[in-house]
């Protein structure tokens, strides 16, 4: 037939579709590359921030190790000058001890004490000469000054151990001893000044190294507190950087995307940004231009194809009509054909008994009396033939117009028993035990009641006939929950394995009488019903018919 051919069909619905280009999962287009014109990068603009960041906390660390390294220097030489201080008080205390000991040589002269003063002077001597040489390596400006106040402290030292030396000339005469003793507290008071002045040197020094390290000091805080303010002001400014121009384009193009994926199309993700940014703008872009654009083609592809399918649809109902048409031509001439067959052997037989009728009429031989049996017995003939035709057109016509079921809630095992209650004096008569196995549940179903007894009254029916020496007829009823079966089983002579599908057909029978219409209506009824119903039999093996129907019936 054509436009039936299922092959050709998705073969040029398959031509269709390449000729409109539609899209397919075996390929994908890249519209957009994701370096397509970059002029700028994200990457290059946050690494020369780091890197500036990492070249101002190293600058500001090194000025930091700096000055705290020379902090540190100028307390190592405040250290020193505290130790020079210390060792030009423990001069003086040494001078203070020597005066002391030239004071009790005085008051009482003997040898221990002008040997402790010779010492004294002596040691006091040493220790000058080698501070001497510590002072002259540095590098202070009051190094100089230092240097002659300690030549003048020496000299003074000198003079007290050569007046020392003087005292053991003079012997113990007291009254000699005290103008030496008088010059020695003069050069001592002289000492005692040159002290002073060498520790108010060290002092000064010790005040510019204060001062030195308290600016230095000073410089560090401002610079912690300056970087402090700096990275805060930084930390600021890359957060709002960082949220411009990457938080907000990304959530703006989320945004876009959510759009896209809930079907709109239109959307674009606007943007003049040079950077990755704008880059995946604009390949966000080309790939809605390109969704948009398969979309259009899809639309074009689907209403050609619509178009496709309802003139092959068009030309499939024309075909199924003609299909039709001829199945049913086919089956008028069948059931003709039958109804022709089987009317034509009483129409002859009625032909053949008017014609002998008209004869012996015509004729007149014999008397009365055997003349009007003659026509008797066959006008006796005639009206069993003419019934005859009338029961075969009855039962054609009721085939041909059986009504629609009318449904209502029905008891199954109720209508089983009124069933059985109507085959019972057939099947006693015929020598047949009918047994009955009823569904325990009571089964109620949306059903014909009447249409329902007809079937089964039909199968039981049937069921006698094929059990002439007698047997038994078994009815049962089985509840599936939305269904329900019917089981009507016999012992009889069964069912050939070659008929069992055609015995649902119009017309096919293997009895004598009849048109082969009962199981061809009981199967329509079931049908009528939404159900089905299947034959299981072997030849001699007798046979058994389930009907399952559903409970409720779909409107």
């Amino acid at each position: 037939m054509p436009g039936l051919d299922a092959f050709a069909y998705r073969r040029e619905v398959k031509t269709l579709s390449v000729r409109l280009g539609a899209p397919s999962d075996e390929a994908t287009v890249m519209r957009a590359s994701p370096s397509a014109g970059m002029k700028r990068s994200l990457d290059t603009y946050i690494f020369a921030i780091f890197a500036l960041t990492l070249c101002a906390v190293l600058a500001v660390g090194g000025a930091s190790l700096f000055m705290v390294n020379r902090m540190m220097e100028k307390t190592y030489a405040i250290e020193a000058e505290s130790r020079n201080v210390d060792f030009i008080n423990h001069l003086h205390n040494k001078t203070y001890s020597l005066m002391l000991a030239v004071q009790h040589f005085v008051a009482r002269p003997d040898e221990p004490h002008f040997q402790h003063a010779l010492a004294l002077s002596r040691e006091i001597d040493g220790d000058l000469v080698r501070y001497l040489q510590q002072e002259a390596e540095s590098a202070y400006p009051e190094s100089a000054r230092e240097i002659g106040l300690l030549h003048r402290f020496r000299d003074s030292v000198r003079k007290q151990r050569e007046t020392i030396a003087a005292f053991e000339a003079l012997g113990t005469n007291a009254g000699q001893l005290s103008q030496p003793a008088m010059a020695l507290e003069k050069n001592a008071e002289s000492i005692q000044l040159l002290a002073r002045e060498i520790n108010r040197l060290h002092f000064e020094i010790i005040s510019r190294k204060v001062a030195i390290t308290r600016d230095s000091m000073s410089f560090v805080a401002m610079l912690y507190a300056l970087f402090s303010g700096l990275g805060l002001a930084l930390v600021y400014a890359g957060y709002r950087l960082h949220s411009r121009y990457i938080v907000e384009p990304i959530k703006y193009l989320a945004n876009c995307t959510g759009k896209v994926a809930a079907g709109d199309l239109c959307a674009r993700a606007l943007s003049d940004s040079q950077t990755e940014i704008g880059v995946l703008y604009r390949a966000f872009n080309d790939m809605v231009e390109t969704l948009q654009s398969h979309e259009e083609k899809l639309l074009k592809f689907n209403r050609e194809l619509e178009q496709r399918v309802l003139e092959r649809t068009q030309e499939l109902e024309a075909a199924q009509a003609r299909l039709m048409r001829m199945e049913k031509a086919a089956m008028l001439g069948q059931i003709a054909t039958s109804v022709n067959h089987e009317i034509r052997t009483p129409l002859n037989a009625l032909y053949l008994n008017l014609q002998i009728i008209g004869k012996r009429l015509e004729q007149g031989d014999g008397d009365g009396k055997s003349l009007r049996e003659g026509i008797g017995a066959r006008l006796a003939v005639i009206d069993r033939e003419v019934a005859r035709i009338s029961d075969i057109l009855e039962e054609f016509v009721l085939f041909a117009r059986i009504a629609a079921p009318r449904f209502g809630d029905c008891a199954l095992n109720d209508i089983v028993r009124h069933v059985a209650e109507l085959l019972t004096p057939r099947a006693e008569q015929a020598g047949v035990d009918l047994r009955l196995a009823l569904a325990a549940s009571e089964p109620h179903l949306d059903a014909d009641e009447n249409k329902l007894t007809q079937v089964l009254v039909n199968l039981g029916v049937n069921a006698l006939h094929a059990m002439p020496g007698g047997g038994t007829l078994s009815i049962a009823t089985d509840d599936l929950g939305d269904a329900v079966d019917i089981t009507v089983s016999d012992t009889g002579v069964g069912i050939a394995e070659a008929d069992i599908t055609s015995i649902f057909l119009p017309f096919f029978s293997k009895k004598e009488s009849g048109l082969g219409f009962g199981l061809a209506i009981a199967q329509r009824i079931i049908e009528d019903h939404a159900g089905h119903i299947v034959c299981r039999s072997q030849s001699g093996a007798g046979a058994t018919f389930v009907a399952r129907l559903p409970k409720s019936h779909a409107v």
